[in-house]
This record gives structure tokens, C-alpha cells and sequence, in this order.
């Protein structure tokens, strides 16, 4: 794992809440152009906010840590498969607990 992409990851809590920008920034009380700029990478976002999307979407901060890093690669195909199905794992147990959390079903 290299770098962090917190802005992959709050896009992927956003999306899979199944909001709007704006709708996200509002339950969040940010303006939607910090949003964009925090899933463009473009800001980084604070620990109080980090803490507000976890409590806000019922996920864990450690995941919108290590979901937004780089892709993993090792030079073991066996590896890799098995850190991309941990991922999807990972994606749909989050999916899950943020669609309770807002009430989707």
C-alpha cells in the first residue's frame, strides 16, 4: 500500500448512501464545494470530520483509511487475489452498514 486517497473513499460512502453532493455536505455541515474538493483530493479532510462521516455512516475511520489507498500489488498473482476479494468484501460489508444507517434498502 503507497499513498492515501481519502477522497476515494468518502466518494465511495457518498455514493454508496446514495446522495448528492450537496446532500452529503449538509449532513455533513460542509459546503459542497469543500466536499468536492475533499473527494478530489484536492483538500484533506480534518480528524473531526473523518469522525463525523464514521458516526454520520456507520463505518469505521480505519476503513476510509485503508480504503483510500493505492491498489495493492505484489509480485504474487495468489496475493493479489486474495486482497482483491478481501476488498470487495470490505466494500460490501461497508455498503451495508451505511445503507442501514440511512435507511435504503
Amino acid at each position: 500500500m503507497d499513498t492515501v486517497n481519502i477522497g476515494k473513499s468518502i466518494k465511495f460512502v457518498r455514493v454508496a448512501a446514495n446522495l448528492r453532493q450537496g446532500e452529503m455536505a449538509k449532513k455533513l455541515g460542509v459546503s459542497q464545494n469543500y466536499l468536492s474538493l475533499l473527494e478530489n483530493n484536492k483538500s484533506e479532510p480534518s480528524l473531526s470530520l473523518l469522525k463525523k462521516i464514521s458516526e454520520e455512516f456507520n463505518v469505521p475511520i480505519s476503513f476510509l483509511l485503508v480504503e483510500g489507498t493505492v491498489d495493492f500489488k505484489s509480485d504474487k498473482p495468489e496475493v493479489d487475489a486474495i486482497y482483491k476479494h478481501l476488498q470487495e468484501l470490505m466494500h460490501e460489508l461497508q455498503k451495508n452498514r451505511i445503507a442501514e444507517s440511512n435507511g435504503i434498502k
